[in-house]
């Protein structure tokens, strides 16, 4: 067991080591490409031997920047670091998922509102079973035709609505005949 341990903590420091020398060489590469970018663009080089980050020049509208240009305003130490490249990689990826979980939820909801919605506009033949007007009738022989409908007296439709012993007769005489095309309908 304690080899086992000893191993395991060797491989880790072998793994470290080779971390280490590729993260050096990386750094050295980047070094040489932005002094040779910095040479070729006609920047000077300071006192530790790294290209100015900008040419003594420089144009001030550029639309496209070069490539050489890029490297050269890159910070040599963070230039190509693996690791900070990999926690940014792990950070969009967390910001992805984020993103992605409130596209879901929003899609759920849009998804409930468009089946409230259609619930609401479409109404089934059984929800609003009023009898149908008879054709020609006013709005504002609506409450007396209320009354004929539940069979009252055309004298008691006249006084309680306002309206003349004749018009009251109308109203019943047209909700009796309302009546009876329902139940000939109930028949056929």
């Amino acid at each position: 067991m304690r080899q086992l341990v000893w191993s395991f903590i060797a491989a880790l420091l072998v793994y470290g080591g080779w971390q280490f020398i590729r993260a050096l060489c990386i750094r050295r590469q980047t070094a040489s490409l932005t002094e040779s970018a910095g040479t070729a663009a006609g920047t000077d080089n300071d006192s530790s031997g790294h290209a100015s980050p900008l040419p003594k020049e420089a144009p001030l509208l550029s639309v496209l920047p070069e490539p050489e240009s890029i490297v050269q305003n890159i910070a040599p130490d963070n230039a190509f670091d693996p690791f900070a490249l990999e926690l940014e990689l792990q950070c969009l990826r967390r910001e992805v998922d984020r993103v992605w979980e409130a596209f879901e939820t929003q899609r759920q909801e849009i998804h409930a509102l468009r089946a409230e919605v259609e619930r609401l506009t479409v109404r089934p033949e059984t929800s609003m079973t009023m009898p149908m007007e008879p054709p020609g009738v006013s709005p504002e022989y609506d409450e007396a035709l209320a009354l004929a409908r539940r069979g009252v007296m055309a004298d008691v439709i006249a006084t309680r609505c306002g309206i003349t012993r004749a018009e009251a007769d109308l109203v019943a005489s047209l909700a009796a005949r309302a009546r009876q095309q329902e139940a000939r309908g109930r028949r056929a």
